[in-house]
């Protein structure tokens, strides 16, 4: 008998999803918070990552970064994100 397998999309579409969704989440934010800036603690910024590093040897030079800029809006497009995945 064979198992059941969920429908859900691959890996890639979830993350580019997620990321999508983020991106989309910070722009509504901006523009909310513009609008209203009494929002403005909603839309406060923290940052999560690893700083930008660079490597010169030279020949070549090789830089490493990541740095994830998250807020309340940001959680919320990824939470929409999530719903849309789940629905595809």
């Amino acid at each position: 008998m064979k198992g059941k397998r969920g429908a859900y999309p691959n890996w890639q579409t979830f993350l580019l999803l997620l990321i999508l969704g983020g991106i989309v989440g910070g722009w509504i934010g901006d523009a909310m918070i513009k609008i209203w800036p009494v929002l403005a603690t909603w839309g406060r910024v923290h940052s999560i990552g690893i700083p930008s590093f660079t490597l010169d040897l030279k020949v070549f030079t090789l830089s490493f970064g990541f740095m994830l800029r998250i807020n309340l809006f940001t959680i919320i497009g990824f939470v929409a994100a999530y719903f849309i995945y789940k629905r595809i």
